[in-house]
């Protein structure tokens, strides 16, 4: 039998999906047919930090101002990073206000909605994200909380209630 554990996906161009794992047992072959399982309670943990990114991201702009920009992130079952262009550090009173539109989002318990569109309807619709970098004509636009809009192909939670509680831990 064989066992591999799959650390990463990334999509190195539009259409392409490329697994990187650890081979933790037995020997992999060109041709081999594997079955696939998805651990379920690591996968929603991801799922949720990977949406709060979005409600963070969206709090950001909102507070600070629009030339806030996304410059990475980290998203993991237990915490999320979120790095981001910004020309100060964020007042205590600025976090606060940050926190309480996350959570506000949170707790709207609003349904996510995904469609994939033409790129143009997608910036109609005032979606974010690096534009032109990495996507098709064709896009996935997420919805989350009914304020946040991005491009983004990453797995996300049905509804923002699901994201439970946000509070900033630090800065730097």
């Amino acid at each position: 039998a064989v066992k591999v554990r799959v650390d990463d996906t990334v999509k190195p161009r539009a259409g392409m999906h490329v697994h990187r794992g650890r081979v933790l047992q037995g020997e992999v072959s060109v041709g081999a047919t594997l079955t696939l399982q998805v651990d379920h309670a690591r996968r929603q943990a991801i799922r949720r930090n990977h949406s709060a990114t979005h409600l963070l991201h969206h709090a950001l702009r909102a507070e600070l101002g629009e030339h806030v920009v996304q410059k990475g992130s980290l998203v993991s079952p237990q915490r999320l990073r979120f790095d981001f262009s910004h020309n100060r550090a964020i007042a205590p009173e600025q976090r606060r206000a940050i926190e309480q539109r996350v959570n506000a989002m949170v707790l709207s318990n609003a349904a996510s909605v995904v469609k994939e569109l033409p790129m143009s309807e997608a910036k109609a619709e005032g979606a974010i994200g690096l534009f032109g970098e990495k996507y098709g004509e064709r896009v996935r636009v997420v919805r989350l909380a009914d304020d946040s809009v991005e491009l983004c192909g990453g797995t996300h939670v049905a509804r923002a209630g699901d994201i439970g509680l946000f509070a900033i831990v630090g800065e730097s």
